[in-house]
């Protein structure tokens, strides 16, 4: 699969990620951005090579090349951090989604491009990804919420596309919150399981079973059974 690595959620096309030395004449805000960009890419990197429970404030700080009176400039602590970059993660994912599946009008289409869209973004962003599918469950409760919220607002967007859908092809069977809430959990399963055991590399070669596996859970009748 021939993939462009897209820009990175955490830090700002027009923001440099390393400060220059010495006088720069940078403002405020570009100043913290590039701080905060180069934190929250830190923590990733730290969480995803040995887990979110064994990072330290030191390994971030490290990684980032600040001092830790910086990280606490942007976050409280290391759950706020975690919190801040799944904010970040999650909503430069759904924006892409939303903006491949609003460019389909074809129900069943719509499902392979959203898809195919959510899958690529986690290949692209493989340490921000091994951080997203392994630990929101465990890393603390506002986290876990984090997760619910994007889990469910994905699953409003499928809702609200098919019902949109409906209106030109009402062979398309209603699609429920429930319904789509499964095929996201499934799709999530099986790209978590896949990393498992053949890392990033996995979820590509899995690419299109999980489309086959998306339209099987969002066409079917439910109401026939």
């Amino acid at each position: 699969m021939n993939l462009m690595t897209p820009p990175s959620p955490f830090q700002q096309p027009d923001v440099p990620e390393v400060l220059p030395r010495g006088p720069h004449g940078l403002d405020r805000e570009v100043v913290l951005a590039s701080q905060r960009g180069r934190l929250l890419v830190a923590f990733i990197d730290a969480a995803a090579e040995r887990g979110y429970n064994n990072v330290t404030i030191a390994d971030i700080v490290r990684g980032a090349g600040t001092a830790k009176r910086t990280f606490y400039d942007h976050f409280e602590d290391k759950q706020d951090c975690f919190v801040q970059a799944f904010v970040e993660g999650s909503s430069f994912l759904i924006s892409d989604i939303v903006r491949a599946g609003d460019a389909a009008d074809d129900p069943i289409e719509r499902i392979e491009i959203v898809v195919r869209t959510y899958l690529q973004g986690l290949i692209a962003q493989p340490n921000f990804t091994r951080l997203f599918l392994n630990s929101p469950i465990s890393a603390g409760p506002e986290v876990t919420q984090q997760w619910i919220q994007w889990v469910e607002l994905l699953a409003d967007g499928l809702v609200a596309w098919r019902k949109e859908s409906r209106t030109q092809h009402p062979e398309v069977p209603e699609l429920t919150r429930a319904q789509a809430v499964a095929a996201i959990s499934a799709i999530n399963e099986l790209a978590r399981i896949q990393m498992h055991h053949h890392g990033i590399e996995g979820i590509a070669e899995g690419v299109d079973e999980a489309v086959q596996l998306a339209k099987a859970f969002l066409t079917v009748d439910v109401s026939a059974f």
